[in-house]
């Protein structure tokens, strides 16, 4: 393995910042499209929003399943390689593929073909949030099959330590998405700019613009680019993991079976959390569409916390995973200090950011005075659990490293648990607020939780 993605050796706080900037970098520019494209729907009306929010639960939820072979791709790679063996960390980054393929094929035929039932769930009275819902829904599903390959790919790449790659990949994917949205959603030579900057007039005269199916499709090509990328570059990259890489392999069951094992926990935590999510998106459609959209607008912003928490958590699985394979329990002591210190930092910042400029923020996407109002209760709330729920993603990620999958996801799942059980109750106490309260207590909870188990769980591990 070349010297520069070795992550057991060398200076623990530039190795961590090399191989978690990239992610983290991609996660803003994740948020950035989702920012975009809100505001895109935004200049069509609420119901496009709350639409674009609605069938936006079933996209999320497929992360679920996208991270059985993304998380069995970057577990499996790192824990070979840092013990040198290649062809092992070949063998995972095969068979993950495999079960990208199967799982993104079932889950894309399952969302086009029960789309009515799915946004049925949500209860919804507008006419018109239904019928954009399942059309956004359907156009985007067939994104899918290419966002499971490629996200395996991409921790394939962070397994191995090479996080620029996939995030220079990402980028661009994201850019063709953010510039095709406008293109595709509108039918008139002037489109507005975000945030209040003008506008731009374009060169020549378009036709009917496809509305919220602009956005849908813009997404689609964006996933296939993206995906076209990533499989040149595992094949002839020049920092590629492995010199040689062949796709038509014959699945191992083994390595399968060891990929589910180390994902499924992780797809069950996922899949729960979107599924609750969606329980509690339930109990704000009772307040109408002006609270969808602020609570999409507010979930949206939030993600400049969740998401490089995220992002951060998947770099330091990679580092884990290295260390532990190389049996160096030192530097996954001190990375794990290191990482610890650094996201609290972070979240100090952002739960400062959150708290003071809620409202600005959310006026940018909505125009309504009521619904920037809630979303900027939400913000404000949910400002204060910023700073244990960047600190916990280091916890998560340094089990995850050392194929402890199951603690973290008992832990998530239990605390989401308790988020419905918390909101039902506050919401009808503190209305649409106690929403807000119920689900802050259950994540200031999870974070608690994780963290303390993962210190038992360490100290433990050093009397044996």
């Amino acid at each position: 393995m070349q010297r520069k993605y070795n992550l057991t050796e060398g200076k623990i706080f530039t190795k961590l910042l090399l191989l978690s900037v990239p992610i983290m970098a991609t996660s803003f520019m994740q948020m950035a499209y989702n920012l975009t494209d809100m505001f895109w729907m935004g200049q069509l009306s609420s119901a496009s929003v709350a639409a674009v929010g609605t069938a936006a639960m079933y996209l999320w939820l497929s992360m679920a399943f996208v991270i059985i072979g993304r998380m069995g791709a970057e577990i499996g790679v790192s824990q070979h390689m840092g013990r040198g063996d290649e062809a092992g960390a070949k063998k995972f980054a095969n068979n993950a593929i495999w079960v990208a393929v199967v799982l993104g094929l079932i889950y894309t035929s399952v969302m086009i073909v029960a789309r009515g039932p799915l946004v049925a769930f949500f209860a919804i009275e507008e006419r018109q949030v239904v019928d954009e819902a399942k059309l956004y829904l359907a156009i985007s599903a067939l994104s899918l099959p290419f966002l499971f390959v490629h996200n395996v790919i991409t921790g394939v790449f962070n397994g191995f330590g090479n996080t620029k790659l996939p995030f220079y990949i990402n980028a661009f994917g994201l850019a063709v998405n953010i510039v095709l949205s406008p293109l595709l959603i509108f039918s008139f030579n002037v489109i507005p700019l975000p945030f209040g900057w003008g506008e731009i007039a374009l060169p020549c005269t378009m036709g009917a613009g496809l509305g919220i199916a602009g956005a849908a499709w813009g997404t689609v090509v964006a996933s296939v680019v993206n995906l076209a990328l990533k499989l040149w570059a595992i094949k002839k990259y020049s920092a590629r993991p492995f010199e040689r890489f062949l796709f038509r392999v014959r699945p191992c069951w083994i390595s399968i079976k060891q990929i589910f094992k180390w994902g499924f926990p992780v797809a069950v935590e996922s899949a729960l959390f979107t599924f609750l999510f969606m329980v509690v998106a339930r109990l704000i459609a009772d307040f109408g569409t002006g609270a969808i959209a602020a609570h999409r607008v507010g979930y949206q912003v939030e993600a400049l916390a969740y998401l490089v928490g995220g992002g951060f958590a998947s770099a330091f699985t990679a580092y884990i995973g290295q260390n532990y394979g190389a049996g160096k329990r030192d530097r996954i002591r001190e990375g794990y200090r290191i990482g610890v210190l650094a996201m609290g930092i972070y979240g100090v910042v952002i739960a400062a950011f959150l708290f003071f400029l809620a409202e600005p923020l959310v006026s940018i996407f909505l125009r309504d005075a009521a619904e920037i109002t809630m979303g900027g209760d939400y913000l404000r709330v949910f400002a204060l659990t910023q700073i244990l729920g960047c600190m916990e993603g280091v916890a998560a990620g340094a089990f995850r490293g050392q194929g402890q999958t199951v603690k973290p996801s008992i832990v998530s799942v239990s605390s989401n648990i308790l988020r419905v059980i918390f909101a039902c109750a506050f919401v009808r106490v503190w209305g649409l607020n106690g929403i807000w309260y119920g689900i802050a207590v259950s994540v200031t909870i999870r974070s608690l939780w994780l963290m303390g188990w993962y210190h038992w769980y360490t100290k433990r591990q050093s009397k044996d």
